[in-house]
């Protein structure tokens, strides 16, 4: 922490306008969340799926042979399909006649094939005191032992909902898969909540002599970068503070 408190200074201070007040060290708490989503791989459905929907729901179809004859298509193509359609859930043998589903319906209206994929699990990252979400690729959690004071202005307001988390997954990992498919987010299963980690931040408050304004600069060591909405937080509290506290110095310069 000590060559990375270094180095973020003297970046801080290459130019020479600018002079370091104070700094600070503390922990940003942010809850771990093992979530479990489902997804699902969704394609342009083709003629021929489209025709055999349109069948089923027009005629009786009892046998993959009377489909067959009818659409000049070989059998076994046919029943290949027909397995995919009830493994999917598009159809069902109903009275030994073939019945679209609800879900059969559905996509044959939109022209759209969906296929559910297994479960699958991750962690996300919530900052109540940001109100947002980071998934696991683009943080990285510090092991720092020090007892550090929390973060003076953290928020335990948790506004923890699916919609939110499905909003960030989605914007993640939606998108086409190897196959060419597009493969979405489409459901929450359920979250946990497993544990509060605590974010070492470095804090530097910062004069700009040219400028003639103080400011702050956190570097959130989670998310690898300098925090904005902290030092919003920050400035806004105690901006005030800090041109009382020394005026007496700017006076003097």
């Amino acid at each position: 922490m000590d060559i990375l408190t270094k180095k973020l200074r003297a970046s801080l201070l290459e130019n020479p306008a600018v002079q370091l007040k104070e700094s600070a060290v503390w922990f940003l708490p942010v809850l771990v969340l093992d979530v479990n989503f489902k997804r699902v791989r969704r394609a342009k459905m083709d003629i021929l799926m489209k025709m055999m929907l349109l069948t089923f729901e027009e005629a009786d179809i009892r046998r993959a042979a009377n489909l067959s004859e009818m659409l000049l298509v070989e059998d076994l193509f046919i029943e290949d399909l027909i397995k995919k359609m009830q493994r999917t859930g598009l159809i069902i043998l109903d009275k030994s006649i073939y019945r679209l589903t609800t879900k059969g319906h559905e996509q044959l209206k939109t022209g759209i094939i969906e296929e559910e994929l297994e479960d699958e699990y991750t962690e996300l990252f919530y900052s109540s005191s940001h109100d947002e979400y980071w998934v696991e690729e683009t943080v990285s959690v510090t092991e720092n032992d020090a007892e550090l004071p929390v973060y003076r202005y953290a928020n335990n307001e948790d506004r923890i909902n699916d919609n939110r988390i499905l909003q960030t997954l989605s914007e993640k990992l939606d998108g086409p898969d190897e196959d060419g498919f597009q493969t979405v987010v489409a459901d929450i299963v359920g979250f946990e909540q497993q544990k509060v980690e605590q974010v070492p931040c470095l804090e530097f408050r910062l004069y700009n002599v040219e400028q003639d304004i103080f400011y702050a600069r956190v570097w959130n060591t989670l998310l690898g970068q300098w925090d904005d909405t902290l030092e919003k937080q920050i400035e806004e509290r105690e901006r005030v503070k800090w041109r009382e506290k020394w005026k007496g110095d700017i006076r003097r310069q």
